[in-house]
């Protein structure tokens, strides 16, 4: 029964990032996300404050708290890779740019998918794990995917409009089946490491402070960047936790709880910004 739930984690761990950007790609035009890289300004503060700055406060934040080596791989592959596939839902529930939100979070994710291979590596240098594994990784689960269902919604809209309910039920399918067999598999590491959650919130909010700060004067970026520097990239941190690092397997339910305190703030703090944005647009 093990050997079953660990294939049924591996598989919907793939279809669950895989179904997620499909499903992205086949919801987004091309034209709605170059005029978002029209920033300059913006889109470099971006990427320093995800990818320098987060990276930066993850590996002071692990040392401080003398983490253990399996929740030290989690918060810092979690530092690693941005662009959380939940930015837009959560940006268009406080009333911010949508697309703007998309175009940061395929912004952050391609960034990621060529920054990880290259760092985790060197930060890693004891793991078994290759820059070629990594590339080829989130090559074929994230990137491939994402740009068929760009092309599709460019070449295809009604094809895409069809295929997305069906693209989004697969990921939502598969993230169901991912948690019932983390659950059976890893129920003992997440009850014994539940001390964690602190230094995921204080990762969080920091990270969170980052983005805000990053954004400058411009709400609606201030909105998209707390949100899309916050949350990070949980799949991703999972994937590759999975993959390249099966022997700490609190690495990957790092990521997992990092989604589950995420939402669990982003949500009702987007719905109370909505609200409030709601009210002044009244006037």
């Amino acid at each position: 029964m093990h050997d079953i739930a660990q294939s049924i984690f591996n598989v919907s761990m793939i279809s669950f990032v895989a179904g997620i950007m499909i499903t992205l790609g086949l919801g987004v035009k091309i034209s709605h996300i170059i005029e978002q890289f029209k920033e300059t300004r913006l889109v470099i503060f971006s990427v320093l404050a995800n990818f320098v700055a987060v990276p930066l406060f993850a590996l002071a934040l692990v040392s401080f708290f003398d983490a253990s080596k399996g929740v030290s791989i989690g918060i810092v592959l979690l530092s690693l890779g941005a662009g959380a596939p939940f930015i837009p839902k959560i940006v268009q529930t406080a009333k911010g740019n949508t697309y703007g939100s998309i175009g940061l979070m395929l912004l952050l994710s391609v960034t990621s998918i060529l920054f990880m291979p290259i760092v985790i590596p060197i930060i890693f240098p004891d793991a078994s794990v290759s820059s070629l594994q990594i590339a080829r990784s989130l090559l074929f689960t994230m990137l491939i995917p994402l740009i068929a269902g760009m092309m599709i919604k460019a070449y295809y809209p009604l094809l895409a409009s069809k295929l997305s309910p069906w693209t989004n039920k697969i990921s939502n399918l598969s993230v169901i089946l991912l948690v019932f067999a983390l659950i059976y598999l890893y129920t003992d590491v997440i009850i014994s490491n539940v001390s964690v959650i602190p230094i995921i919130i204080i990762f969080f909010l920091g990270s969170m402070a980052i983005g805000y700060l990053s954004a400058g004067k411009n709400r609606t970026a201030q909105i998209s960047l707390s949100v899309g520097t916050g949350l990070r990239n949980p799949p991703i941190a999972m994937l590759i936790a999975s993959e390249h690092f099966a022997s700490e397997p609190v690495a990957g339910i790092i990521a997992l709880l990092m989604v589950i305190i995420g939402l669990s703030i982003l949500f009702p703090l987007a719905k109370l910004i909505g609200k409030i944005e709601g009210d002044l647009n009244v006037f």
